[in-house]
């Protein structure tokens, strides 16, 4: 009633969607699709490339890059055209900037390369290319080294000519800990002039409350 779009938290992760090396499992992410096309919504893929809630049958096996990129490739493959037409966003990437604004040193990044990312984005979009395709990351809101290294990995992919419609911003934030509204809206002109979008994403909002209120603790999360 109240909102138009909506996000997985989990099913479509890799370990949630590909348990086993060649084995999908559709059941949360079908569930949620379909939950979604019933009430007039649309949804939004999270996440094709992460570096956490991998299956061990990844992280523990002896695979080479070249097995890694077919196994990347087949695993965004699958996913994205098994709901081509239907999910009207993706999250390609998430989290592939380090707080000091340098590539995260990443399962992927250390089997494949840096130019995982753009393979990524090359994949999904020829799995769908009408779906808009974004880079999401959190602490990146407003100006610093962790946005400009976002801004740099965005800018690099658009000289590239990689398909990458847009940035997404996590905003979690605090009353004690939020970036100036000046510099959120400095970091979007300047993603804007690359020709991307930018996405608030997740906005978690701390607040602090009195703690009878809550009996887990004493602040709430608004999302």
């Amino acid at each position: 009633r109240e909102f138009d779009l909506v996000t997985p938290e989990n099913a479509m992760k890799f370990s949630v969607v590909q348990p086993e090396r060649g084995r999908f499992d559709f059941a949360q992410s079908d569930a949620l699709v379909e939950f979604a096309e019933a009430h007039g919504m649309q949804v939004n893929g999270h996440v094709l490339v992460w570096h956490q809630q991998l299956p061990d049958w990844l992280t523990q096996g002896r695979f080479s890059g070249d097995e890694l990129k077919a196994i990347l490739r087949e695993h965004i493959r699958t996913l994205v055209t098994r709901y081509r037409g239907r999910v009207a966003s993706w999250d390609v990437a998430a989290e592939a900037v380090d707080e000091d604004g340098r590539l995260r040193d990443t399962f992927w990044s250390r089997g494949i390369g840096p130019d995982y990312l753009a393979l990524a984005f090359r994949w999904a979009h020829a799995a769908d290319p009408q779906a808009r395709l974004r880079y999401n990351d959190y602490g990146g809101e407003g100006l610093g080294a962790k946005s400009d290294g976002i801004y740099r990995l965005a800018a690099g992919l658009r000289e590239q000519g990689v398909p990458i419609h847009g940035v997404g911003l996590q905003m979690h934030v605090s009353l004690d800990d939020a970036p100036r509204a000046a510099d959120v809206r400095a970091n979007m002109k300047r993603l804007a002039a690359l020709g991307l979008a930018t996405d608030i994403t997740e906005m978690d909002v701390m607040l602090p409350v009195p703690a009878s209120r809550f009996a887990l603790g004493k602040q709430a999360t608004l999302y």
